[in-house]
């Protein structure tokens, strides 16, 4: 699966629902950023909505869109898939990859003008290192003596449903790396609503799901 900030897309387009106000503590820091982080991943929407002030059917709409963008991106959408296997992948294999994500929110700090410097631990996702390995070993043992050519739609087809099936079976128990820490920045702008920064949003994305993993 390609992937080059696509993950950090349902953060970063949650992201653009937040209005803040001012008189934010460490708790509420802590409790922001741990609601952006299960909004984005786990697409539980109500304290999120809670804190930013908006709704959870807005939440859970940004959610859903970056879900489609995710497909696009991840070229989960080419000729020949059918429209049920889309739908298993962006309905399972790919909410369960979100939904996977093994991050704890840890502390925080106050730095200075009110902003806040907040420690996520996260674990990288590593379930997927073998997935490419697999199914290039499939394809090799299914297609190298047949005697017809599949055409390339039904070859498509074939390859994402077994990459599917792949995929399915380590989301049962998925395995991750060694644990770090990441910081998250809360920051306020000149109106006074309070942000998290995309690089930190994308810095936390990285670590979770690492380009080399997918």
């Amino acid at each position: 699966m390609k992937k080059h900030g696509v993950l950090a897309l349902v953060l970063a387009g949650v992201m653009l629902l937040l209005c803040g106000c001012g008189g934010m503590t460490t708790d509420d820091a802590m409790d922001y950023v741990q609601s952006a982080l299960d909004c984005g991943y786990k697409a539980e929407v109500k304290k999120y909505a809670e804190i930013t002030e908006t709704t959870e059917k807005e939440a859970k709409k940004e959610y859903e869109t970056n879900l489609d963008t995710i497909m696009k991106e991840a070229g989960l959408m080419t000729p020949g898939v059918s429209d049920e296997l889309k739908a298993d992948y962006q309905f399972d294999d790919l909410q369960k990859m979100l939904k996977s994500a093994n991050y704890k929110v840890k502390e925080a700090k106050e730095t200075e003008d009110d902003e806040f410097t907040v420690t996520v631990e996260v674990c990288p996702f590593t379930a997927f290192s073998t997935v490419s390995d697999e199914l290039d070993q499939w394809v090799t043992d299914t297609y190298s003596n047949v005697e017809s050519i599949p055409s390339d739609e039904e070859l498509n087809e074939a390859i994402m449903r077994k990459m599917y099936e792949i995929m399915s079976a380590k989301l049962a128990d998925p395995t991750y790396g060694d644990k770090m820490e990441k910081e998250v920045h809360v920051k306020v702008n000149k109106d006074g609503a309070y942000y998290i920064p995309n690089d930190d949003l994308m810095a936390v994305d990285d670590a979770l799901f690492p380009q080399n993993q997918l």
